[in-house]
Protein backbone atom coordinates (compact mmCIF):
# COMPACT_ATOMS: atom_id res chain seq x y z
CA UNK A 1 0.00 0.00 0.00
CA UNK A 2 1.36 3.26 -0.92
CA UNK A 3 1.84 5.97 2.01
CA UNK A 4 -1.03 8.02 0.11
CA UNK A 5 -3.67 5.49 0.53
CA UNK A 6 -2.80 4.31 3.85
CA UNK A 7 -3.41 8.25 4.54
CA UNK A 8 -7.05 8.45 2.99
CA UNK A 9 -7.81 5.21 5.18
CA UNK A 10 -6.88 7.10 8.55
CA UNK A 11 -8.64 10.29 7.66
CA UNK A 12 -11.92 8.04 6.40
CA UNK A 13 -11.67 6.24 9.85
CA UNK A 14 -11.20 9.43 11.96
CA UNK A 15 -14.65 11.20 10.43
CA UNK A 16 -16.33 7.60 10.50
CA UNK A 17 -15.45 7.28 14.30
CA UNK A 18 -17.96 9.34 15.28
CA UNK A 19 -20.14 10.03 12.77
CA UNK A 20 -23.24 11.29 14.93
CA UNK A 21 -21.90 14.43 16.36
CA UNK A 22 -23.87 16.77 13.72
CA UNK A 23 -26.93 15.03 14.98
CA UNK A 24 -26.03 15.95 18.50
CA UNK A 25 -25.19 19.46 17.73
CA UNK A 26 -28.26 19.86 16.07
CA UNK A 27 -30.18 18.47 18.79
CA UNK A 28 -28.24 20.40 21.39
CA UNK A 29 -28.91 23.84 19.17
CA UNK A 30 -32.56 22.72 19.16
CA UNK A 31 -32.48 22.41 22.57
CA UNK A 32 -31.31 25.50 23.62
CA UNK A 33 -33.42 27.63 21.37
CA UNK A 34 -36.62 25.87 22.75
CA UNK A 35 -35.34 26.84 26.67
CA UNK A 36 -34.80 30.61 25.08
CA UNK A 37 -38.03 31.01 23.47
CA UNK A 38 -40.14 29.45 26.76
CA UNK A 39 -38.10 31.56 29.01
CA UNK A 40 -37.97 34.59 27.09
CA UNK A 41 -34.36 35.08 27.61
CA UNK A 42 -32.61 37.97 25.01
CA UNK A 43 -29.97 35.93 23.81
CA UNK A 44 -27.75 38.43 22.48
CA UNK A 45 -28.21 40.28 25.28
CA UNK A 46 -26.89 37.52 27.12
CA UNK A 47 -24.09 36.22 25.06
CA UNK A 48 -22.61 39.50 24.03
CA UNK A 49 -19.28 39.32 25.48
CA UNK A 50 -18.83 36.30 23.05
CA UNK A 51 -18.20 38.53 20.43
CA UNK A 52 -15.25 40.34 22.46
CA UNK A 53 -13.86 36.79 24.18
CA UNK A 54 -13.64 34.92 19.87
CA UNK A 55 -10.72 37.83 19.01
CA UNK A 56 -9.01 37.41 22.28
CA UNK A 57 -8.59 33.54 22.00
CA UNK A 58 -7.78 33.81 18.55
CA UNK A 59 -4.88 36.02 19.61
CA UNK A 60 -3.98 33.44 21.95
CA UNK A 61 -4.16 30.36 19.73
CA UNK A 62 -0.26 30.72 18.17
CA UNK A 63 0.87 30.29 21.65
CA UNK A 64 -1.82 27.61 22.40
CA UNK A 65 0.00 25.90 19.30
CA UNK A 66 3.26 26.13 20.46
CA UNK A 67 5.17 23.25 22.29
CA UNK A 68 8.92 22.97 23.41
CA UNK A 69 10.39 22.29 20.21
CA UNK A 70 8.93 24.58 17.53
CA UNK A 71 7.94 28.20 19.36
CA UNK A 72 5.51 30.13 17.31
CA UNK A 73 6.83 33.40 16.20
CA UNK A 74 3.05 35.02 17.48
CA UNK A 75 2.87 33.89 20.36
CA UNK A 76 3.62 37.09 21.92
CA UNK A 77 0.21 37.70 20.67
CA UNK A 78 -1.40 35.82 24.22
CA UNK A 79 -0.61 38.76 25.65
CA UNK A 80 -3.32 41.51 24.08
CA UNK A 81 -5.39 38.38 23.83
CA UNK A 82 -5.53 37.54 27.87
CA UNK A 83 -6.43 41.08 28.26
CA UNK A 84 -8.99 40.59 25.63
CA UNK A 85 -10.82 37.69 27.19
CA UNK A 86 -9.81 38.96 30.65
CA UNK A 87 -12.08 42.05 29.52
CA UNK A 88 -14.49 39.69 28.18
CA UNK A 89 -15.24 37.50 31.28
CA UNK A 90 -15.51 40.70 33.25
CA UNK A 91 -17.86 42.32 31.04
CA UNK A 92 -19.66 38.87 31.20
CA UNK A 93 -19.87 38.83 34.75
CA UNK A 94 -21.72 42.46 35.08
CA UNK A 95 -23.97 41.65 32.56
CA UNK A 96 -25.20 38.56 34.38
CA UNK A 97 -25.10 41.10 37.76
CA UNK A 98 -26.18 44.20 36.09
CA UNK A 99 -23.71 45.82 38.21
CA UNK A 100 -21.30 47.28 35.31
CA UNK A 101 -20.13 50.45 38.16
CA UNK A 102 -18.03 47.18 39.02
CA UNK A 103 -15.46 48.17 36.00
CA UNK A 104 -14.49 51.13 38.45
CA UNK A 105 -12.26 48.57 40.88
CA UNK A 106 -12.21 45.34 38.69
CA UNK A 107 -9.44 46.66 36.37
CA UNK A 108 -6.42 44.98 38.19
CA UNK A 109 -7.74 41.66 37.12
CA UNK A 110 -7.35 42.37 33.59
CA UNK A 111 -4.31 43.65 34.51
CA UNK A 112 -3.64 40.20 35.90
CA UNK A 113 -3.64 38.69 32.27
CA UNK A 114 -0.44 40.31 31.23
CA UNK A 115 1.95 38.42 33.51
CA UNK A 116 -0.54 35.41 33.36
CA UNK A 117 0.37 35.28 29.57
CA UNK A 118 3.45 35.82 30.04
CA UNK A 119 3.74 33.01 32.35
CA UNK A 120 1.90 30.55 29.30
CA UNK A 121 4.03 31.83 26.58
CA UNK A 122 7.51 30.68 28.07
CA UNK A 123 6.64 28.10 30.15
CA UNK A 124 8.90 26.06 28.39
CA UNK A 125 12.09 28.12 29.43
CA UNK A 126 13.31 27.18 32.91
CA UNK A 127 13.12 30.67 33.75
CA UNK A 128 11.72 30.49 37.80
CA UNK A 129 13.02 33.88 38.49
CA UNK A 130 10.23 34.94 35.97
CA UNK A 131 7.32 32.84 36.90
CA UNK A 132 7.98 34.22 40.74
CA UNK A 133 7.73 37.63 39.36
CA UNK A 134 4.92 37.03 37.53
CA UNK A 135 3.02 35.22 40.78
CA UNK A 136 3.91 38.27 43.03
CA UNK A 137 2.68 40.55 40.64
CA UNK A 138 -0.25 39.28 40.01
CA UNK A 139 -0.78 38.78 44.27
CA UNK A 140 -0.92 42.21 44.65
CA UNK A 141 -2.64 43.16 41.65
CA UNK A 142 -5.55 40.70 43.27
CA UNK A 143 -5.03 42.29 46.67
CA UNK A 144 -5.21 45.90 44.67
CA UNK A 145 -8.70 44.44 43.31
CA UNK A 146 -10.18 43.53 46.52
CA UNK A 147 -8.92 46.52 48.69
CA UNK A 148 -10.63 48.72 45.47
CA UNK A 149 -13.97 46.82 45.71
CA UNK A 150 -13.97 46.87 49.73
CA UNK A 151 -13.38 51.19 48.84
CA UNK A 152 -15.87 51.29 46.01
CA UNK A 153 -18.80 49.15 47.23
CA UNK A 154 -19.29 49.85 50.76
CA UNK A 155 -17.95 53.93 50.79
CA UNK A 156 -18.26 54.74 47.64
CA UNK A 157 -21.68 52.84 46.26
CA UNK A 158 -22.77 52.34 49.47
CA UNK A 159 -23.46 48.61 48.81
CA UNK A 160 -22.78 45.88 52.02
CA UNK A 161 -23.17 42.39 50.63
CA UNK A 162 -22.32 39.69 53.25
CA UNK A 163 -20.74 37.81 50.93
CA UNK A 164 -17.70 40.13 50.67
CA UNK A 165 -17.07 40.11 54.49
CA UNK A 166 -17.28 36.26 54.20
CA UNK A 167 -15.05 36.54 51.26
CA UNK A 168 -12.80 38.84 53.83
CA UNK A 169 -12.84 36.04 56.91
CA UNK A 170 -12.13 33.40 54.16
CA UNK A 171 -9.27 34.94 52.62
CA UNK A 172 -7.68 36.36 55.59
CA UNK A 173 -8.33 33.07 57.17
CA UNK A 174 -6.13 31.27 53.88
CA UNK A 175 -3.58 33.78 54.53
CA UNK A 176 -3.27 32.57 58.19
CA UNK A 177 -2.87 28.77 57.38
CA UNK A 178 0.02 29.75 54.30
CA UNK A 179 1.60 31.68 56.75
CA UNK A 180 1.42 28.49 59.29
CA UNK A 181 1.91 25.88 57.10
CA UNK A 182 5.33 28.35 55.86
CA UNK A 183 6.52 27.95 59.29
CA UNK A 184 6.59 24.59 59.50
CA UNK A 185 8.44 23.70 56.94
CA UNK A 186 10.69 26.29 57.12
Amino acid sequence: MSEETVFKAEESAKLNSNPSWPAYLLIGTGAVLLIVYFTGIDLIELLWPGFIVTPGLLLMWPAYKSTADEQSKLAFLAVPGAMIVASAILLFAMNLTDHFEAMAYSWPLIIVAIPAAVMYVTRFDDSEVLNERAQKFMRVLFLLFLGLAFFFEIIIFKNFNPLMAIGLIAFGGYLLIRARNAKEFS
